[in-house]
């Protein structure tokens, strides 16, 4: 039996959690784990207005180009990902691209790289709850090629995960699990990913994860990331987005 979602609204009309209703958010969406970065961001589109606050749910509506675009934090981790997909669909909206600054694993990506999602292990639990394992967590694949089109020269594999104390380099236990992934040809690290793209392929919602690669667990090399990193990142995830190419995109 297909996974049945319900709309469930405050009396004001704003999504349980989100906070945001019908007519207030675009139907392209950038989403972002960190609710403190959504106004800097939001800076970089046209005609921003902050539309709903609701929990970790900070969500500004613009335009970028011409085309009307929302940023929304969907917080950290796994569950309110899942939820943050889930209303998003039943708001109409019909693509979406997480973006965020996550750590590397391996000597292919340094910081200040872009990387995009090919696919995400599933090494989190919440999106367990609507499909096995079986089920593939993978990125749209019209999105990627307009993330390639914007300027986006690395692919790799993901990997999301509940607990980041259990992968840290930090400690010998943590060392050893980078040092697996790595091994398998897991290239970024993030906590949101693997969730967003199950969920947004069961409810037929075209998703893609972009990263601002800000340290390398591998070689100890970091970033403080600075305006023109973070406006490089909205920008290419902005114009996949917003964008069309030849026609046939």
């Amino acid at each position: 039996m297909s996974f049945q979602s319900k709309k469930l609204t405050h009396p004001n009309g704003g999504m349980y959690h989100l906070g945001v209703a019908d007519g207030q958010i675009a139907k392209k969406v950038l989403l972002l784990s960190d609710p403190r970065k959504v106004p800097l961001y939001a800076a970089y589109l046209d005609n921003a207005e902050k539309v709903a606050e609701h929990r970790e749910y900070v969500t500004y509506t613009g335009s970028f180009e011409g085309t009307p675009l929302s940023i929304m934090s969907c917080g950290f981790g796994c569950m309110p990902m899942a939820i943050a997909v889930e209303e998003l669909k039943h708001l109409g909206v019909e693509e979406i691209i997480k973006i965020d600054c996550c750590p590397a694993i391996g000597t292919e990506l340094q910081p200040g790289m872009l990387c995009a999602a090919s696919g995400a292990v599933r090494g989190e639990y919440a999106s367990r709850e609507y499909i096995d394992v079986s089920y593939p967590a993978v990125s749209d694949m019209g999105l990627m090629r307009r993330l390639l089109r914007s300027g986006v020269e690395h692919v790799g594999l993901f990997r999301s995960h509940d607990v980041t104390s259990l992968e840290t380099p930090r400690t010998e236990a943590g060392r050893k699990k980078l040092a697996y992934w790595e091994s398998l040809g897991v290239q970024v690290i993030d906590g949101e990913s693997s969730a967003m793209l199950v969920i947004a392929s069961i409810l037929k919602l075209k998703a893609a994860s972009l990263a601002l690669i800000s340290e390398n667990y591998s070689s100890g090399e970091s970033l403080q990331v600075e305006e023109a990193q973070r406006k490089a990142l909205f920008q290419t995830a902005a114009r996949a987005l917003c964008l069309r190419y030849g026609g046939s995109l």
